[in-house]
């Protein structure tokens, strides 16, 4: 567990199934986080998502944040590994009630220490909807700089709009 001074880190249990199923499923989420077809997730999709999440999971390691006072609020992690280079891309979501209170910043923040201090990751990434200006601000502020652009890359509510990547070196830290 990664512990904060809002929120701790900690690892998926089957008791935050519904909370996440709602988070995933809010029409706001869908669209400016999921780069793929904005369709909602079921129950069981999530709960089969949840079942996956463990110690044992490869390339794809997920934490529950919740806030101190044991309130889930979303989940961030590392959505692929390289271990080889020692690159990880990092994704987080909040759910839309918590959103703007810095528990974001400081679960980022708390990701990105334990990926270069525990993993001894050498680079992190990450991918953003260009709109998601909310999403941007986080990871800038935690030390990414943005890399590039995909221009265009997802159509999203009649237009096509570019993927912001951006970057963060472990000496940036």
């Amino acid at each position: 567990m990664l512990k904060g001074e809002k929120v701790r880190l900690r690892a998926f249990e089957m008791a935050d199934s519904e909370e996440d199923y709602l988070f995933v499923s809010d029409s706001e989420t869908i669209l400016t986080m999921y780069k793929g077809l904005p369709f909602p997730y079921t129950r069981k999709d999530e709960q089969e998502w949840l079942g996956g999440q463990s110690g044992y999971t490869r390339g794809e390691y997920q934490f529950a944040v919740e806030t101190l006072d044991r309130q889930y609020v979303g989940r961030c992690g590392i959505i692929s590994m390289d271990w080889k280079n020692r690159v990880a891309e990092l994704a987080m979501m909040i759910g839309t009630p918590y959103r703007s209170l810095g528990y974001a910043t400081e679960a980022v923040s708390l990701l990105c220490d334990f990926c270069f201090s525990q993993l001894n990751l050498h680079r992190l990434k990450a991918s953003v909807l260009d709109f998601n200006t909310p999403a941007i601000r986080v990871y800038e502020h935690c030390g990414f700089r943005e890399e590039g652009r995909l221009r265009e890359e997802v159509f999203r509510s009649g237009a096509y709009r570019d993927v912001v990547l951006l970057g963060r070196l472990e000496s940036e830290g």
